[in-house]
């Protein structure tokens, strides 16, 4: 934040994820998109997008989101689908072992990039693999979690796609939230994951836009709150 006490503008960093918060307007707000870099941030009102747009001409790119609500989501659906892994593949629910060859099969090195450690991740967040000849080639995880939500990320190496294994897995998060009480957030940025989504029994519910920021700047010396 620009001031500990009484602060105009403020930003919160969890991994690549960046929230602005304040007066868009303000002196204070340019220095604080610059002062450490961002890789993706939605922008909340129409100031900000702005602010966002200027500083960063020439390296942001808008990608649009569909959010869905969980509230019609089905256990005796998500059940069936968790048991609709096709032959030769097995459902695991993520270890530190399976974890380490997650990264190392499908190069999801940014697994952990919004946790301490694996053993945070194994701690608070969740996830669940497909397994096939000892290979992990799917996955459904937690890419953000919090007391009462998580974010959920699924991804299916290209060799093993049109199998039903993004399905299955993802049916394995969803549940295993719902059993924990957790909301299990779906966020999809195209047309696949929405009928993803709606397989599962997730409903469309509104659209925003996401920056990516590619080439971010820096600055330096920024004071931090708290």
């Amino acid at each position: 934040a620009d001031k500990v006490s009484a602060p105009t503008v403020a930003r919160l960093d969890c991994g690549p994820f960046t929230a602005l918060a304040g007066a868009p307007t303000s002196q204070a707000a340019e220095a604080l998109v610059r002062c450490a870099a961002i890789d993706w941030v939605t922008p909340e009102t129409g100031e900000w997008r702005a602010l966002l747009e200027r500083t960063f001409v020439g390296r942001i790119r808008a990608i649009p989101f569909v959010t869905f609500s969980s509230a019609t989501l089905d256990v005796a659906v998500l059940e069936r689908h968790t048991r609709s892994v096709a032959e030769g593949y097995k459902l695991r629910r993520l270890d530190a072992a399976l974890a380490e060859r997650l990264v190392e099969d499908m190069k999801k090195e940014w697994l952990l990039e919004s946790y301490r450690s694996l053993d945070d991740f194994l701690r608070r967040g969740v996830g669940y693999v497909a397994v096939h000849e000892e290979h992990v080639v799917a996955s459904a995880t937690s890419a953000v979690t919090s007391s009462g939500a998580i974010d959920i990320d699924i991804e299916t190496a290209a060799a093993h796609r049109r199998m039903g294994l993004a399905t299955a897995v993802g049916a394995a998060l969803v549940l295993e939230c719902l059993v924990r009480g957790v909301d299990p957030l779906w966020l999809a940025s195209n047309e696949t994951s929405c009928r993803l989504a709606e397989k599962l029994g997730y409903t469309r519910v509104d659209r925003y836009e996401t920056f990516e920021i590619t080439a971010p700047a820096f600055r330096a010396g920024w004071p931090t709150a708290g």
